[in-house]
């Protein structure tokens, strides 16, 4: 019988959302990752002309350690993963099945740690989260720093939004009064939208945004807010596999409902029953900010096609959408999101992209990639709120194992 330890979860935070985590915990381990990245970077050269040899220690060794921790009782290997909590897993694993690939999951003392195996023919591939042909890239080391990301695209030429990495409170208000308003106030690690702050006008919503921030996160980024939904480009083999549209909830009015009644039309969907997506809001603090911030509150009647957010993240979990606009992505568009791949050097990233318009080219609109991501959850290509899949995981396998392609 297997060895089981409860898996700890984070004490709940607003500000968290359903990406929670420790607080303390978060804040000192970004410190000890900044000063360790002090030591470790000058070697990035060194670990990428030896990784090879890691990579092929590590897919002949660990299939054999988790044989032995599974007979040890230590580890359990999940066969079936149609169900797991990840969409990306299931994205894998689906694909994977239709190709003839076996994956499955080691679970050290049945704790689900994203660990997998997958084998085809006579090869193995061990990998965390997911399969990359070299473990050390040449941007892993900063590539989610979304400081060192705005510093290195703005040199690079590409569009980010105006702003910067701020220690102190001082900083944070000295880049404030530099900016145009309105203003975000962000982690300068991390992801989910945890502890960010938008729509900031006043020096008094600066300092406690600041503040907010810092309970995750030894530094903050104060930038410019740009308008537009929140595009995640997706690049594999430094090549476009596809571009998803995320919206934050909202309401389309017509003219006669209010907002509340709009929102449980809306929530009448079966999709938002879970487990990929969310009911709607409309009383909860976040969104009665949002409202507020739109001079609306859940009583009022909106112009017919006019809309109304409740909420400013797009996250599924507080009840965005999404959808594939890969087709509708302007050729320019294209062209800057694979010249980042091409600069980043990575077998697979995510880019977020606020533009109005992905329609019309980056150069006559006001956009910027706001966050680059090592581990792009691609599972999102695959369960979109609307519209066609786009099969970002075959694209990945491809890369892997290109004998299996269908």
């Amino acid at each position: 019988m297997a060895i089981m330890l409860p898996d700890w979860k984070p004490a709940p935070c607003a500000e968290c959302g359903m990406a929670g985590v420790h607080h303390g915990v978060e804040r000192w381990s970004l410190r000890l990752d900044a000063f360790l990245d002090t030591f470790t970077r000058p070697l990035d050269f060194l670990f990428r002309r030896i990784m090879p040899w890691v990579d092929r220690g590590i897919n002949f060794g660990f299939p054999l350690v988790s044989r032995v921790l599974v007979s040890l009782g230590l580890a359990t290997e999940v066969e079936d993963l149609s169900n797991h909590p990840s969409e990306t897993a299931v994205a894998l694993f689906e694909e994977a099945k239709a190709r003839g690939i076996r994956m499955t999951e080691i679970r050290l003392f049945g704790l689900p740690r994203r660990l997998y195996l997958a084998r085809f023919q006579n090869r193995i591939w061990t990998f965390g989260g997911l399969p990359r042909p070299a473990r050390v890239q040449p941007s892993l080391s900063w590539i989610d720093d979304k400081a060192e990301m705005k510093r290195r695209f703005t040199r690079a030429g590409f569009p980010v939004a105006k702003g910067g990495l701020c220690k102190t409170e001082a900083q944070a208000v000295e880049t404030f009064h530099a900016l145009s308003r309105p203003v975000i106030v962000k982690p300068h690690e991390g992801s989910g939208g945890r502890h960010t702050t938008v729509h900031i006008q006043t020096e008094e919503e600066l300092r406690k945004a600041f503040w907010n921030a810092r309970q995750v996160s030894p530094y903050t980024l104060v930038e410019e807010e740009l308008i537009g939904p929140v595009y995640r480009a997706t690049l594999v083999g430094r090549k476009l596999a596809g571009v998803l549209r995320r919206d934050p909830p909202c309401v389309v009015g017509d003219g006669r409902r209010s907002i509340r009644e709009l929102a449980a039309e809306e929530n009448k969907n079966p999709l938002r029953k879970g487990p990929v997506f969310a009911y709607i809001q409309v009383d909860a603090p976040e969104s009665l900010r949002e409202l507020a911030w739109q001079k609306l509150t859940p009583e009022s009647v909106l112009p017919k096609d006019a809309k109304a957010f409740l909420h400013f993240k797009v996250n599924w979990g507080v009840g965005g959408t999404s959808w594939d606009a890969t087709e509708e992505t302007h050729p320019e568009n294209r062209k800057l999101f694979e010249a980042i791949g091409e600069y980043l050097g990575d077998d697979i990233a995510g880019l977020d992209f606020i533009i109005s318009d992905i329609s019309k080219p980056w150069q006559q609109e006001k956009c910027g990639i706001i966050e680059c991501n090592s581990l792009p959850l691609i599972g999102n290509h695959h369960f979109p709120y609307k519209g066609p899949i786009r099969n970002v995981a075959g694209k990945v396998w491809d890369m892997i194992f290109p004998e299996a392609r269908k």
